[in-house]
């Protein structure tokens, strides 16, 4: 979403918003591991996960609080905040593979403004779900989960942005970068 609004020329205060959430996971993973509370920020455990999700879901919400005038971001942030939980309840059970979700979730988000860097961004969610299962992160299984998960996020945040001016797939956007 960031990277969008400063390749159109538009406000950087997504872009800025985004990293300042970054700084804020590192922030927290950086006392975590310094405390001793863990040793890395690998969700792997079970009795882990409901601390990230907490956090990442908490910041995500804010963030679209944050953002709440701009209509796209605004979208953005609700259908990731409702992918995070989706994948917290299914996580009582299985081990969603986020990344997977995620990135697909972005090769929508990449598409809906651009055809072709929506299949880059596709080809590189490709990679990062068959890393997930060659690394023994994940099974088929959970990466699939991931996959269903993020391409329904994906689906939902072009349908419901496509009305939003500041969306990618809006005329306006289309026409970038010639006005």
């Amino acid at each position: 979403m960031g990277a969008v609004a400063v390749l159109r020329g538009r406000d950087l205060g997504p872009a800025v918003a985004l990293f300042g959430l970054f700084v804020a996971v590192s922030a927290a993973l950086v006392f975590g591991i310094g405390t001793g509370h863990f040793n890395d920020f690998d969700v792997s455990e079970r009795k882990r996960r409901p601390g990230f999700y907490v956090l990442v879901t908490g910041a995500t919400l804010a963030l679209g609080f944050w953002l709440r005038d701009d209509p796209a971001a605004l979208h953005s942030c609700a259908i990731a905040g409702a992918t995070l939980v989706a994948c917290a309840v299914l996580n009582r059970w299985t081990k969603v593979s986020l990344h997977t979700a995620f990135a697909l979730y972005v090769a929508g988000y990449w598409g809906a403004w651009s055809i072709g860097a929506g299949l880059v961004a596709l080809a590189a969610a490709g990679g990062i779900a068959w890393s997930r299962v060659h690394l023994g992160r994940h099974s088929r299984g959970e990466v699939q989960l991931g996959a269903m998960i993020g391409l329904v996020a994906a689906a939902g945040l072009i349908v419901f942005s496509s009305d939003a001016p500041s969306t990618p797939s809006s005329p306006a956007a289309r026409e970038w970068p010639s006005r």
